[in-house]
């Protein structure tokens, strides 16, 4: 939990404020940590302990604090697909895991407020309840955070700086000569006969 709080703070992805400065009629939303206990397969030995911060998205309300929700994800068949052309061509596959995918990305809407996360204090501060957070990039637990990430990472992808072009037939997958690019949310396969061009892409 401490790390993810300082994640928060070094990638200036909330600021703290007094509720005296809430802008009137603004909602605050609660702060959730989910909690997961990763396991390795073979002994079932717990390995890591994480803690992801979020927003709980449950209590958000169309036209307030959202609007649009709808998020691409390839299709398994798609994946089946690139996966069976690498082995017939025999090329060459990267699997890539962005970390903490949604929070680089910049926030949807400017006056997104959450309270401060259970476990946590505002040193010097009464009460906590007397101060908020407000939410400066995207942040898992929102209804829209999966699409609020893809927008930047699709036009990134699709710039002159990187150069793929979107498949028309599925929007999460993306050409450049000869590799090819499949993305789902966060996770993505990257494929293509030569190996040092994929790592100059990645």
């Amino acid at each position: 939990m401490k790390e993810e709080v300082e994640s928060f703070d070094e990638n200036n992805n909330r600021k703290l404020l007094h509720r005296s400065k809430l802008p009137q009629g603004a909602t605050v939303l609660p702060a959730v940590w989910q909690m997961k206990r990763k396991r390795r397969i073979a002994t079932r030995e717990i390995y890591k302990w994480k803690a992801r911060l979020n927003l709980e998205g449950s209590k958000q309300i169309k036209g307030v604090n959202y609007w649009e929700t709808y998020a691409p994800v390839t299709s398994w068949p798609t994946v089946r697909l690139i996966l069976t052309m690498a082995i017939i061509q025999r090329w060459h596959t990267k699997q890539l895991d962005f970390v903490l995918a949604f929070t680089q990305a910049p926030v949807e809407i400017d006056n997104l407020y959450m309270q401060v996360p259970r476990g946590f204090h505002v040193p010097g501060a009464i009460s906590d309840n007397d101060y908020i957070l407000k939410v400066q990039k995207n942040i898992y637990g929102q209804k829209q955070a999966g699409r609020v990430w893809n927008k930047p990472l699709v036009s990134k992808l699709t710039s002159k700086a990187v150069g793929f072009t979107q498949s028309t037939v599925d929007e999460c997958v993306f050409y450049r000569g000869r590799s090819i690019y499949v993305l789902y949310t966060d996770d993505s396969i990257l494929a293509g006969p030569d190996e040092s061009e994929l790592d100059r892409i990645i």
